[in-house]
């Protein structure tokens, strides 16, 4: 059986470092990924450069083949004028969030989405549902809920991304959501943080897999976490995913062996700014 690995190392990863990573190094990490063969890369974000100082460069940075998460009308426009086609959104259940992450409630988000991606092929667009298990603001997040944002969600696309931001899920949540989305006619994907313990991810991704989910995020070298709230942990390493998923008999269409070639590029440029300096073992 095949799974889908969606690699969100270039934006996701990347954004939550401090120092400002060379345009160049980050398009030779994206090029390292897609020749492992990962088929999906997050590669930036349109977010504005006073917010996001690293996604500054999106423009130079978008090979062209992957996609990209706007946040606003002005985001989604200069993706498109840098050709791209394949959109990624973002909101929560948790207001307290959605006003860090983006000054505005869900329903006024939902409501902005619409404005600008009303009538866009869904088919190109993904959701990512953040803190869809909890929050430490709100707390748990309930049946309701995870309902109404799935409702939300399938305005843009049948494309959600269920996101344990904080690294708190646990794998009877993982059950609940997957017949929630199966009951609304959705393709759901997982994205999940974890607090040290990459171990407890990996069980919920057996518990996705258990529950008919065939795509999982993950992020090269183990980078990142969310910007916008205390804790959130770092994201499961693509290295970690793909050796679990093909040691459980699942084929990702992708080599391992390059891609430790890719982890080397990104946990360099995580640890180092001018990693070419530094000794290859």
């Amino acid at each position: 059986m095949n799974v889908s690995v969606y690699e969100v190392g270039p934006r996701d990863g990347l954004q939550y470092l401090k120092h400002i990573v060379p345009s160049e190094k980050k398009r030779e990490l994206i090029e390292s990924l897609y020749s492992a063969g990962v088929e999906n890369i997050e590669e930036v974000s349109f977010a504005h450069p006073k917010v996001l100082p690293q996604m500054a460069d999106a423009e130079d940075v978008f090979s062209g083949k992957g996609a990209a998460l706007v946040m606003n009308k002005r985001g989604f426009d200069r993706a498109v004028e840098a050709g791209v086609e394949k959109i990624n959104i973002v909101f929560s259940p948790c207001d307290i969030f959605n006003l860090k992450n983006m000054g505005k409630t869900r329903s006024e988000i939902v409501t902005m989405y619409y404005t600008f991606l009303n009538g866009y092929p869904k088919e190109n667009v993904r959701v990512y549902i953040s803190m869809a298990f909890g929050s430490p603001d709100m707390g748990d997040v309930s049946h309701r809920m995870m309902l109404s944002c799935i409702k939300d969600a399938k305005l843009f696309s049948n494309n959600v991304v269920i996101c344990d931001t904080i690294g708190c899920g646990m794998e009877s949540e993982v059950k609940l959501w997957a017949e929630v989305g199966n009951i609304e006619g959705v393709t759901l994907a997982m994205h999940l943080h974890h607090k040290g313990d990459e171990h407890h991810a990996m069980r919920l991704v057996r518990s996705g897999l258990l529950n008919g989910i065939k795509q999982f995020d993950a992020s090269i070298g183990g980078l990142g976490g969310c910007p916008f709230t205390n804790g959130s942990g770092a994201n499961i390493n693509t290295a970690t995913l793909v050796r679990y998923l093909h040691a459980w008999g699942f084929e990702t269409g992708i080599d391992e062996e390059k891609l430790e070639h890719a982890d080397w590029i990104a946990k360099r440029i995580g640890a180092f700014f001018n990693y070419d300096a530094m000794p290859l073992a």
